[in-house]
């Protein structure tokens, strides 16, 4: 199976991500696993901003936003989308729509705060000796800001 991983993501360790797009500073915890074919065999649907749509495709993983990040273990369904800068953590498999910036495994998240956001931000590419620039820094807090219809 093939998965796009874009620039820094980092998926080491245990698990499975097949048919998957990881974004930009995206990091699975070890043991992340996530399923790419439904038990049916049938289409994959995935949640769009105008509902649930069918992709036409028979395989399909999970979504991952820039920064979001997975917990050691997380277990995800076929056609799951984690928004960007999430953080999926705990015991529950999440719903196949994780908002972008949210903080837990299940309803109700709680929100991961701009600021504490774009802290971890810094810190994880500073890790790869990569600066956040002022301009990055002023487009992930207006995608913060853009996001909240979406948000916890």
């Amino acid at each position: 199976s093939a998965s796009i991983v874009i620039g820094h993501a980092n998926k080491s360790h245990d698990g499975f991500v097949g048919h998957s797009i990881l974004g930009r500073w995206s990091n699975l915890g070890a043991g992340t696993t996530t399923s790419n074919l439904k038990n049916s065999y049938g289409v994959v649907s995935l949640w769009t901003e105008h509902g649930i749509a069918p992709t036409g495709l028979q395989f399909l993983g999970t979504m991952f936003g820039d920064h979001a990040k997975t917990a050691i273990g997380t277990r995800l369904n076929t056609g799951t989308v984690i928004g960007a800068g999430a953080n999926v953590f705990g015991s529950s498999m999440p719903p196949k729509f994780v908002p972008p910036f949210a903080w837990g495994d299940v309803p109700p998240y709680e929100t991961f705060g701009v600021d504490k956001f774009l802290e971890v931000a810094e810190h994880v590419m500073s890790r790869r000796s990569v600066p956040l620039s002022s301009g990055q820094r002023a487009m992930l807090r207006a995608a913060w800001d853009l996001r909240s219809s979406l948000r916890p």
